[in-house]
């Protein structure tokens, strides 16, 4: 293929094709539910996107505005965006993409996907895990160390249970950790519940929680799913479960349920050592991704941010 910038059209929301849109998603290699119509409508301030052809490749834009000056940001809870597309393309599509984008924006901080690695920029590390295996052959990939706090959690007694309660994980999240993620605000976490009452209507969203033999609630746990991944979305260990191990035995059990199923437990990595190697201590890889940032305004406002 040869396209080139003249074949990508910018669109406004209103005017990008959303049933087009999310099949391009759905069919893409490097497909991601944070790209979705409706997942963007949510949790985006605004949004806009580039488009090739009849959607053979899309890149939304999530914009917001500050003294007048529109610029690209990455939305919260929402981990990789960038290009998604359906079929292999010409090498240079992905820079064409950027170049394009550098027309309409001229502050951009964003995480791109997976896939397009080979833009450059810093890459974030992200730790998947291959589901396609029986239980115990993924467990056979488990670090020592792993195996050692599953038996200390086998010896509390614990329980794996599914719940549908993701508002309770919500408030329970910002009571825990609301002090360590001072970015988010409520407005954002009125966002993330909204987001959750449609994927939960759309049978993508799951909860599960691990409880003591009392019945008192260790580690409950919100995970996003789409036809590829189960997605890690947020986690929350009151401090008896920490010291009970209950996270480590959630997501072993979670591995256990979803085993032999041909999807990616997606980790939602962290740049954080000590969450990074909790994450590997599963076996899993890190398919980085590349944040992306340029600042092309004029000098006297280039620090506006």
């Amino acid at each position: 293929m040869n396209e080139s910038v003249a074949d990508i059209r910018y669109l406004d929301r209103k005017e990008i094709e959303t049933d087009k849109w999310d099949q391009c998603i759905r069919e893409a290699a490097n497909g991601l539910i944070y790209g979705r119509s409706f997942y963007l409508d949510t949790m985006s301030r605004n949004w806009s996107a580039l488009v090739l052809n009849d959607y053979d490749a899309v890149m939304p834009l999530t914009w917001n505005r500050k003294f007048g000056i529109s610029y690209l940001y990455q939305p919260p809870f929402t981990a990789q965006l960038g290009m998604f597309f359906k079929k292999n393309l010409d090498g240079n599509i992905l820079e064409n993409f950027i170049r394009h984008t550098k027309l309409h924006f001229r502050f951009c901080e964003i995480h791109l996907n997976f896939a397009n690695s080979t833009i450059g920029g810093r890459l974030r590390a992200n730790y998947i895990l291959s589901l396609k295996n029986t239980y115990p052959e993924i467990r056979h990939g488990y670090k020592k160390r792993l195996l050692e706090n599953l038996r200390e959690a086998d010896s509390h007694q614990l329980s794996y249970i599914a719940t549908t309660d993701y508002a309770s994980a919500i408030s329970l999240f910002k009571i825990q950790y609301g002090k360590r993620f001072r970015k988010l605000r409520d407005a954002d976490f009125r966002r993330f519940e909204v987001l959750c009452a449609q994927l939960f209507q759309r049978n993508m969203l799951f909860v599960r929680e691990v409880k003591d033999n009392s019945g008192a609630s260790l580690n409950v746990s919100i995970f996003f799913t789409d036809e590829f991944r189960i997605y890690n979305i947020m986690s929350v260990s009151l401090p008896t479960g920490r010291n009970k191990k209950a996270h480590f035995f959630l997501l072993d059990q979670l591995i256990k349920e979803f085993a032999c199923e041909n999807r990616i437990l997606d980790f939602e990595g962290s740049e954080i050592p000590g969450i990074a190697e909790f994450y590997r201590k599963f076996g899993s890889i890190n398919e980085p991704y590349p944040f992306f940032y340029y600042n092309r305004l004029p000098v006297p406002i280039r620090f506006f941010k």
